[in-house]
């Protein structure tokens, strides 16, 4: 009989635990801050992030015609790609080793560049984000999680068009707007209560 009372207060556990998809950038590192950063160093003029206010890297916030030469630039900052020095937001790896010790899964999804995963993968260390499991990927819907957590207005239209029945949230940013069906989070003090009332 006791062994069934074990057995009862272990599945009641395991079904309250998520599996919570991470995206990195916009949303744990604070990518705009470092690249406006090393922008104002090389090319001498100041982006300020309320002057980003839609997708895309290129003309006319910086002087790249196109995006694919903001990532070429990227590639190589003082022998390092972008994302090797990228600050973390306030709050965010608090809340996620918190999120892990509470017995649920962090997932890192990230459609990073190829040339970027061993700086991510040194960043990630480094930050001591809590996870298990990175994945490197554009359609990041595949991941099975229960809840999706994204800056990047294309990735969270496409989990409300594939995973609608998933928990979607928006890290709202001024180059994103609202969706309906999509929940809002605008710093990591709110993200555990949110979760709380899923």
């Amino acid at each position: 009989m006791l062994i069934v009372s074990f057995s009862i207060v272990h599945l009641r556990i395991k079904l309250s635990q998520m599996r919570i998809g991470v995206d990195l950038d916009g949303v744990v590192a604070n990518f705009t801050k470092g690249w406006t950063k090393y922008y104002e160093e090389e090319f001498g003029k100041k982006i300020l992030e309320d002057n980003i206010t839609s997708w895309g890297l290129s003309k006319p916030l910086t002087h790249f015609k196109e995006d694919v030469d903001f990532w070429k630039w990227a590639k190589d900052i003082n022998g390092s790609s972008i994302f090797r020095n990228l600050e973390v937001y306030d709050g965010s790896v608090e809340t996620l080793n918190e999120l892990s010790k509470s017995g649920h899964e962090i997932v890192i999804l990230s459609s990073k560049p190829w040339w970027s995963i061993h700086d991510t993968l040194i960043w990630l260390g480094e930050n001591k984000i809590p996870t298990k499991e990175i994945h490197f990927i554009e359609d990041k819907w595949t991941v099975d999680c229960d809840v999706y957590i994204d800056d990047a207005p294309y990735q969270l239209e496409n989990f409300m068009k594939k995973v609608p029945n998933k928990k979607i949230i928006r890290y709202v940013r001024s180059y994103n707007k609202p969706i309906d069906g999509v929940f809002d989070i605008s710093n990591w003090n709110e993200l555990i209560p949110l979760l709380n009332s899923f």
